[in-house]
């Protein structure tokens, strides 16, 4: 496999401050790689014991069917949800919705707002602009800390069950990149994460379908995945249909940008800040993301129960009204 090391770390909290929350232009990288071939790029230090530090993979010609690629086509879903990747709220194009700052919504973050309810109260979820994204395979509850399959699963029960394919051919090229990383991971969920929340019993347990087309959602803010492992990596299915340029996976800090070909599978330092360049063109881009959340642990040390995470969870006593 063909390895690059990037030549220059920019700061984790410099870039963060810069373009968190942001939409990457040009100025947020000074390479792009065009790949054609299987590679590895190596951040510019080296571990403890003088190896490499991966920052991305690219596997190209990943898949062996089509069934993955053509379930993602057809997955049109999106979300007011996903507050840093969907960009910063714009009082103008709010405006232009008939949403007035202060009288219909309030912001919560430059990314986030509340709005405003029938009883004139402000509401308690925030909502982001909205974003071709969903989320697939299973989660906790964001208030009841319950685990439970994501509602796109119990919607398209024949759509999940082919789109499972992923952990097949999605842990090949992790191993195929990374084997001690893989297989660190595996370790993880096996001894950690219940057979029944991870897809195909494999190293996933939830996936983010993602579309990229211009008139729709042409970029993808900069951010940090949430929930990812700190020590794992997480991988991303990448299809490509018809004519565009751009919609590049850029990080920021080292000032890289990845071009990644047809039918590829991109595996990344999902913790390092990343995002999407504008699309341009007729073409669309198709991903889709699949790791694995630790805060769907409940075994071992690293386990929590269900009832005692969520943020209106239940005490010991069952009572709701005492742990408020």
């Amino acid at each position: 496999m063909k390895k690059i090391v990037v030549d220059k770390d920019l700061g984790e909290k410099e870039t963060f401050e810069k373009w968190n929350g942001k939409f990457l232009d040009e100025t947020s990288y000074d390479k792009v790689y065009h790949v054609t071939e299987d590679i590895g790029i190596m951040k510019p230090i080296q571990s403890l014991d003088g190896s490499d530090v991966p920052l991305a993979y690219v596997i190209t010609n990943a898949y062996g069917d089509d069934k993955v690629r053509n379930v993602l086509m057809t997955i049109e879903d999106k979300s007011t949800m996903r507050a840093n990747c969907a960009g910063p709220i714009v009082k103008e194009e709010m405006e232009q919705k008939g949403l007035i700052e202060g009288e219909h919504y309030k912001l919560r973050t430059p990314n986030s707002y509340y709005v405003k309810t029938k009883s004139g109260k402000w509401g308690m979820i925030a909502y982001s602009n909205e974003i071709n994204s969903v989320m697939i395979g299973y989660k906790r509850g964001r208030f009841t800390g319950a685990i439970d399959s994501s509602g796109w699963v119990k919607d398209n029960p024949k759509k999940w069950e082919e789109l499972q394919d992923i952990a097949i051919w999605n842990e090949n090229a992790f191993k195929k990149a990374n084997p001690d990383v893989y297989n660190k991971q595996k370790t993880f969920c096996e001894k950690f994460i219940e057979p029944e929340y991870r897809i195909g019993d494999g190293i996933f347990t939830t996936m983010s379908a993602n579309r990229y087309h211009v008139g729709q959602s042409a970029k993808m803010a900069a951010h940090v995945d949430s929930g990812d492992l700190n020590a794992g990596m997480t991988t991303m299915s990448h299809f490509r249909e018809g004519d565009y340029e751009g919609a590049y996976l850029t990080f920021p800090r080292y000032g890289v940008a990845i071009d990644a070909p047809d039918n590829s599978v991109i595996i990344a330092d999902s913790n390092q800040l990343h995002g999407v360049t504008q699309i341009k063109g007729t073409g669309q881009r198709f991903t889709c993301v699949a790791y694995c959340d630790n805060r769907l642990a409940t075994k071992g040390a690293a386990g929590k129960s269900e009832r005692l995470i969520g943020k209106y969870a239940q005490k010991e006593s069952g009572s709701l009204e005492d742990f408020i």
